[in-house]
């Protein structure tokens, strides 16, 4: 029979190197202010019914830092400098679910990245928390086929996994070792911009050279790279990737921006063993590969540099020339995207940020 939890809680934990006085006096113009914002609305956008006060943080998030409200539905711990690997609210769960659960997952706590309980250790701890206290994970990835990450234990109904899909779950935390989960701090992550776009999906198509990309994006080159890094785990790129599937035969090219990853070889056998493109990712450790760019990424990985020279040989001239008159006319290489003819093919569904 179907049964909500009594308690479900969208968690993140924050860290700030500001000091007081920096907080009080400019709190609005503080990276915590915004992450904490930010916080806000991904929960708020995915399906918790966050509150509108909660949008726009105070300073008075500080102040009662080390207050747990159970009837709110968002917690953040704020890690500062003297709360170092403190995770206060989070505990706060955990000691409230132990001592008044009802039944098997009457607590749930969402998180947007798994990187919210901690380091590696930290995370391996409150998993095993977790499983004692029948405390459910729901880690959203709309990357994935499921659209929930592999270290989800519960579903969109706050319900466990099957039992292979909730006992895996555990199997890939307690493997994990330091690095194989991603610090999104520092990490460029929005201003995917219709002029990044542009210019990042006719580098991928080989129409324009790498340093034209760069100018086009207005980024230095290892921005760019980072961005495209970091815009290929978007459901964005997943519907453009389609999409350029669909108009250009992207997967005869190969693939420009990712490079082949060390464990192909092993991953290509599980694949073709398994005929699971998604597990095999998951069990090797590499972020997800999508259909289409495996088949570009063995085309990389058998061709060599033969399959990357052929593919070179398809800039489009006519358009390198025009972007060069265009910059000569004293226009912003940023503002060419309009003049591309490529825009038609960018998803319309909203930028994941």
């Amino acid at each position: 029979m179907y049964t909500m939890p009594e308690h479900i809680y969208g968690y993140a934990s924050i860290r700030t190197g500001h000091r007081k006085e920096e907080l009080i006096a400019n709190f609005e113009n503080t990276k915590l202010y915004h992450d904490y914002k930010n916080t806000a609305l991904a929960y708020k956008d995915l399906f918790l019914p966050i509150e509108d006060r909660e949008l726009n943080p105070e300073y008075s998030i500080i102040e009662n830092n080390m207050v747990f409200k159970p009837d709110d539905m968002l917690q953040v711990d704020v890690i500062t400098s003297s709360r170092r690997g403190m995770n206060y609210k989070l505990d706060c769960i955990v000691e409230q679910a132990k001592s008044c659960y009802t039944r098997p997952f009457s607590t749930v706590i969402v998180v947007t990245s798994i990187n919210a309980f901690g380091s590696c250790d930290n995370i391996k701890k409150y998993y095993r928390i977790f499983r004692e206290a029948n405390i459910g994970v729901l880690i959203p990835d709309y990357t994935r086929e499921s659209a929930l990450s592999e270290y989800s234990t519960c579903d969109f109904g706050f319900q466990p996994r099957s039992p292979i899909e909730y006992e895996r779950a555990f199997e890939l935390v307690n493997g994990l070792e330091d690095g194989d989960i991603q610090d999104n701090r520092g990490r460029i992550g929005s201003g995917y911009t219709t002029s990044f776009r542009v210019a990042f999906w006719l580098y991928e198509l080989f129409k324009i050279p790498e340093k034209m990309a760069v100018a086009m994006a207005g980024c230095s080159k290892n921005g760019f790279h980072m961005k495209a890094d970091s815009y290929e785990q978007t459901v964005n790129y997943k519907e453009e990737l389609e999409l350029m599937e669909k108009h250009f035969v992207i997967s005869s090219l190969v693939k420009r921006n990712r490079p082949v990853p060390e464990n192909f070889e092993k991953l290509m056998q599980m694949c073709e063993d398994s005929n699971n493109l998604e597990l095999s990712c998951i069990y090797n450790k590499i972020p997800m590969i999508f259909p289409i760019d495996y088949e570009r990424l063995k085309l990389k990985h058998h061709g060599g540099k033969k399959e990357l020279a052929r593919c070179l040989k398809l800039y489009d001239e006519n358009l390198i020339n025009q972007f060069e008159n265009w910059i000569n006319a004293g226009n912003e290489a940023t503002d060419f995207y309009t003049c591309c003819n490529i825009e038609q093919y960018l998803s319309t569904r909203p930028i994941d940020l």
